[in-house]
């Protein structure tokens, strides 16, 4: 085990110090005794452990565990976690296919933390899940276009029992799946910019297709808003000179109590990269734990 016996446990357990050989030769013989005898295509690597102490050569032998396994298993999908290890950099992403950002599924604070995280990752990594109804880790009760809107931001799926889906949210589920699934190819290779939103309640970002010929902005609503007159947001990285088809896809999300004859609200509309860039786009007005999703393609 890594550190003393007189160390603080986690579910009464310790880390084992995989920086020793017979360490990871052991973990390789059970992993790989498992793997071996059923059909098993993808392996969730939790780190949900607070290490005893700082110790580089504890990563170097979970590369080194991760690598035997590789070799040995190489159609075998493995992602790595990042909730209580902080298990994802350069080393962790040249062994793993996929990770995980956090337990929380809930939907307001996977809001932040994909946000935030997109400076070091890409979507095509980043796993993102439609949690249940009620979230187990804050007790938070969403609504299910919000929970499925914002595992679309990245590599989506679903982590409830669908059991407790009614019909209207079945569909909902339907079609925001088929949605990401339509459009998933080119937001793999997107760049994800994130927008300067003026109200500080909008964690809002703009993924680029590769050459620029069409983007999706993704703006959740992640508080009641403090801006009684909301101002646009900004888009960046457009062309100036060309003209851009702009269309709201949850348009049938607009609630009753918005303000006012909203372009997105009532229906596509092309304008210049220039005016999307230095106007920007005023949101519709909506409630918290809200997403707006926008198309943009060349016109």
């Amino acid at each position: 085990a890594l550190g003393g016996e007189d160390q603080i446990m986690g579910r009464q357990q310790m880390a084992l110090n995989m920086a020793l050989p017979a360490v990871q030769s052991f973990l390789v013989a059970r992993i790989g005794d498992i793997l071996r005898r059923h059909d098993i295509e993808y392996v969730k690597w939790d780190h949900n452990r607070v290490l005893p102490m700082p110790d580089a050569a504890q990563t170097r032998g979970s590369y080194a565990l991760l690598d035997r396994l590789r070799r040995e298993f190489p159609h075998v999908e493995i992602e790595s976690c990042a909730s209580g290890g902080g298990r994802i950099d350069f080393g962790i992403m040249e062994r793993t296919q996929r990770v995980w950002l956090s337990d929380s599924n809930d939907a307001v604070e996977r809001l932040r933390i994909q946000h935030n995280a997109s400076i070091f990752l890409p979507m095509a990594v980043t796993g993102s899940h439609v949690g249940p109804r009620t979230c187990h880790t804050s007790g938070r009760t969403l609504d299910i276009r919000f929970r499925a809107w914002v595992a679309a931001q990245r590599h989506m799926g679903f982590e409830m029992d669908p059991r407790e889906l009614t019909d209207e949210e079945a569909q909902v589920l339907t079609d925001v799946t088929a949605w990401w699934k339509g459009n998933r190819d080119w937001m793999y290779g997107a760049d994800i910019l994130r927008l300067d939103s003026a109200d500080p309640a909008i964690y809002a970002e703009q993924h680029l297709e590769e050459g620029g010929g069409q983007f999706v902005v993704f703006a959740g609503k992640s508080a009641t808003s403090d801006q009684i007159a909301p101002r646009p947001l900004r888009l960046t990285r457009l062309s100036p000179e060309a003209k851009y088809r702009v269309e709201l896809i949850n348009r049938d999300e607009v609630g009753e109590l918005s303000r006012g004859q909203n372009a997105l609200k009532t229906g596509p509309f092309v304008v210049s990269g220039a005016y999307l860039m230095y106007h920007g786009l005023t949101l519709p007005w909506s409630f918290p734990e809200r997403m707006w999703v926008i198309k943009g393609d060349l016109a």
